[in-house]
């Protein structure tokens, strides 16, 4: 989707009859699910059954005439099922060979199955989320998955560009555990420098204080203070004096407990909207704990012109990129085969092989 949005032409290969799982998965309306929607729109969708060798040899024949391959299969079934990366540079030899895994290439979990939670157990994710004194959550949205798809795009814009240079081919390896690894940075680093583990905060930082969401008289503010003198102007917008215990953020983290009851006390007075309003005039870092039906009325939203349509009635967000002269708009998400005849006569066939295969049940 992030390709397609940035003006590819994408191929989607989908099981004929059911397609991609993310059809099915809930809520679905009109024909297409809340999940397929955020991530295939741009995308065209042919309708191949892949599990026959007349399958594979229609991806080959497709590959041919693509510059990226991508495969999102457990380690190792590309290349039994015949589309792995010598087969598919068999048809095309500079093409870039694009594999997204959960466990990445080698090692002994390379062939195991995924999914955005187990990974985000796996590689410690879920140890530092959630309310503190939990055993952990699982973050509120599919943060492996998207994410790793970030970073396999970014490694595909960067071997075509190598690929523009030199007119060689690379594979491009990305996976779900490397990416939680990488989120991991901060807390994965800390450990080897202090021998502690870092436990769930909620919305609190164990590097700053006072950082997270507070009740108001209405809802909930978070605020976020990062150093010495933003705290000096929450003091200040606050109306509170600053005890000899919170003189510094070493000091104000050691204290936390405190500072956040005195802090807590005094957001009681007011609501949300009227501390924002006291915030944004003395430069403090806040924000309103906001709804997805709330960020979907927000004004800098509407500003950014941020949703774009994606299925009657149905917006969805645009990748979060702008370019001078381009929109980065996906368009509409396809149909379960509806490109299958357009793309195989671009790849040669004619009308006649097409209905053959279609009368096969190679495509639909």
């Amino acid at each position: 989707m992030i390709l397609a949005s940035l003006g590819a032409e994408v191929i989607k290969i989908e099981r004929p009859g059911s397609g991609d799982d993310a059809r099915a998965m809930a809520p679905v309306g009109d024909g297409f699910s809340a999940y397929f929607l955020a991530i295939n729109r741009g995308k065209k969708s042919v309708a191949l059954d892949i599990s026959k060798p007349a399958g594979v040899a229609l991806a080959l024949r497709m590959a041919a005439r693509c510059d990226v391959f991508i495969e999102n299969f457990r380690g190792g079934k590309a290349e039994a099922m015949g589309l792995g990366e010598a087969a598919v540079r068999g048809a095309r030899g500079d093409v870039i060979y694009a594999s997204l895994s959960a466990f990445g290439p080698r090692g002994p979990d390379f062939d195991k199955p995924g999914y955005d939670a187990l990974v985000q157990a796996r590689t410690g994710i879920q140890s530092v989320t959630g309310e503190a004194g939990t055993p952990g959550a699982r973050a509120g949205v599919s943060i492996l998955d998207m994410g790793s798809g970030m970073w396999i795009a970014l490694g595909i814009v960067a071997a075509l560009f190598e690929r523009a240079r030199t007119g060689r081919g690379r594979r491009v390896d990305a996976s779900l555990y490397q990416t939680g690894v990488m989120w991991m940075a901060y807390h994965l680093i800390a450990r080897q420098m202090t021998g502690r583990d870092a436990e769930p905060q909620g919305t609190r930082h164990s590097a700053f204080a006072p950082y997270g969401d507070f009740a108001t008289a209405d809802s909930r503010i978070l605020i976020g203070i990062s150093n010495d003198r933003l705290f000096e102007r929450l003091a200040l917008a606050m109306n509170f004096r600053v005890d000899e215990g919170f003189r510094s953020n070493a000091d104000r983290v050691r204290n936390r407990a405190a500072l956040d009851a005195l802090l807590g006390a005094i957001f009681l007075n007011k609501t949300t909207r009227e501390w924002l309003e006291i915030f944004d005039g003395a430069g403090v870092p806040a924000s309103a704990v906001q709804t997805a039906g709330e960020v979907l009325k927000d004004a800098q939203l509407r500003a950014l012109g941020q949703m774009s349509q994606a299925a009657a009635g149905i917006a969805a967000p645009k990748l979060p990129l702008e370019f001078s002269d381009f929109e980065c708009a996906a368009g509409a998400a396809p149909g379960l085969g509806e490109h299958t005849r357009e793309v195989l006569l671009e790849c040669g066939l004619d009308t006649g092989e097409i209905d053959r295969l279609l009368g096969l049940g190679i495509v639909a």
